[in-house]
């Protein structure tokens, strides 16, 4: 199981390792909005505060996107993401 921090509500939710990240917010209750959940709207853009290593890989559409938005290097958008570890996540929004 992997521990992810939300820093905005400052809550810990339990989940498991390869789980999807807009699956646990929907089941926590998180505040953590979705829009197009394709990676093509930036509504979920989040910033991961520690480690990114513990979150699946950046795939060449997202980085493209995040690009297209200016995005600094420790944005994602949390509809592409699995968590793989411990982390600590604040929501951006667009």
């Amino acid at each position: 199981m992997s521990i992810i921090r939300f820093t905005l509500e400052d809550m810990d939710v339990e989940a498991p390792v390869g789980a999807a990240f807009q699956d646990i917010v929907e089941a926590s209750g998180a505040d953590v909005t979705f829009g197009c959940r394709n990676g093509t709207c930036g509504t979920c853009r989040i910033r991961v505060e520690a480690p990114a290593t513990h979150l699946s890989p950046v795939e060449p559409e997202e980085r493209d996107f995040l690009a297209a938005l200016e995005a600094g290097p420790a944005e994602r958008l949390g509809c592409q993401l699995k968590i793989l570890g411990d982390c600590q996540i604040t929501y951006l929004g667009l």
